[in-house]
């Protein structure tokens, strides 16, 4: 395989990344005072992104679990998340006491579909969390109906979604939150951690109490993490007002991150390229089918997902060929979440000892094959290809390797 495209590389840590760091290093750490990088990062993330707070977490589940604590949903609530996701985000759902109630994926897309959330509302329901899975945005505006309709909170769940487009767009900018993961395989990472962004004044208010302990007095200004010492110094002084837990990032982390998101278009950048080098060469296959782009949407391939539809190509033996012949290897997709064992284990539970189990066992639905018929017929045929690359001569040596791989089996 040939290209056109400019030899590039980038640095895996930005440059300025050490000098963040040095400085939070050089203050030392103190309770109650900093160098001002948490503030710098929420302040800057939410503005990038389209919102206007930005609350730092100490990872991408947190986010989530604040977010859901912020929309006062728990014990009786029911909250509907896709089939294609990592187990987080259901796991926040069951974390306030909630029930996650889970929806197909359109069959092209493969992001949740929305009629499927239309049949699974139901008067128990207070959130949506549609994932930009893999790169690519869901269907917003008619999830922003529903959630309008029915009096709904949506979160944004964009770990794999940094810089996607919905209609001009970005991913972040539309939910009442979005939630965003630093976690070391992410797009914009400083070894772990997220942030959730919001313009609901109210709602942010909440999660930062959240994040930090229920703390009574903090803000929404960035950086407020902590009660002020002639608040919290007084012995009559009660400090906390709210259920939260703590789940506040480090500074070291936060200068990373603020490091990196000021290279946020770069990183991008180099995700899409491999998506498109991959894209040339799937092209010219017609038994691998990729993720549908719809029209007026901006993928930007957190990973390469391909189906794979030829039955005498089994994944295991494709994954084989293409290590072989010098590959990096793939990731199958991650298996429906319903049907993960977690959700098998609990059942049995609350069957056996509901009594252990009574804010669910009233509401447990059945988790069981047969529930989102979609994306259980498309999940064991799906690759998700690498693409964290951070030089193109490396890319094109993948984007090669996977065109021979195809041939092999022509």
């Amino acid at each position: 395989m040939s290209s056109n495209r400019p030899n590039h590389s980038i640095p895996r840590v930005s440059p300025r990344a050490y000098a963040y760091v040095q400085e939070v290093l050089n203050f030392g750490f103190h309770n109650a005072h900093s160098v001002g990088m948490t503030a710098r990062l929420e302040r800057e993330f939410a503005a990038r992104m389209g919102q206007k707070h930005g609350i730092a977490h100490c990872n991408g589940t947190a986010t989530l679990q604040s977010a859901l604590l912020a929309a006062e949903v728990g014990v009786g609530d029911e909250v509907i998340v896709p089939a294609f996701t990592v187990f987080s985000t259901p796991a926040a759902a069951l974390q306030c006491g909630a029930v996650p109630v889970v929806a197909d994926v359109d069959s092209q897309t493969w992001t949740i579909d929305v009629a499927d959330i239309r049949r699974k509302l139901s008067p128990r329901t207070k959130a949506i969390i549609p994932v930009s899975i893999c790169g690519l945005m869901p269907d917003m505006d008619p999830i922003m109906e529903i959630a309008g309709e029915h009096g709904l909170v949506v979160i944004e769940d964009n770990a794999q979604g940094y810089l996607c487009e919905y209609q001009g767009r970005l991913s972040g900018s539309i939910g009442h939150f979005a939630s965003f993961s630093f976690q070391a395989s992410k797009t914009l990472t400083c070894g772990d951690g997220g942030i959730l962004i919001s313009s609901d004044d109210a709602l942010a208010l909440k999660a930062r109490r959240a994040a930090t302990i229920g703390f009574r007095d903090l803000s929404i200004r960035p950086g407020d993490t902590v009660v002020p010492e002639e608040l919290r110094c007084r012995p009559d002084y009660k400090r906390h007002s709210s259920l939260g837990w703590n789940q506040r990032l480090p500074e070291v982390a936060c200068a990373v991150a603020l490091a990196e998101l000021e290279r946020i278009d770069e990183l991008v950048a180099m995700r899409v390229a491999c998506g498109e080098a991959f894209n040339e060469v799937v092209d010219r296959c017609d038994w691998l089918r990729p993720q549908r782009v719809p029209p007026g949407y901006r993928h930007t391939y957190w990973t390469y997902p391909v189906k794979i539809e030829r039955d005498d190509v089994p994944w295991s033996e494709f994954r084989r060929r293409f290590v072989e012949l010098g590959g990096d290897g793939f990731y199958g997709a991650y298996c429906p979440a319903h049907l993960e064992e977690v959700f098998g284990n609990l059942t049995e539970a609350i069957r056996t000892q509901p009594e252990r189990y009574p804010h669910w066992a009233p509401y447990w639905p059945d988790y069981g094959e047969g529930l989102c018929p979609v994306w259980e017929a498309i999940q064991p045929k799906i690759a998700m290809l690498k693409t964290n690359y951070f030089d193109t001569n490396e890319i094109e040596q993948q984007a090669d390797v996977f065109e021979r791989t195809i041939r092999s089996f022509s």
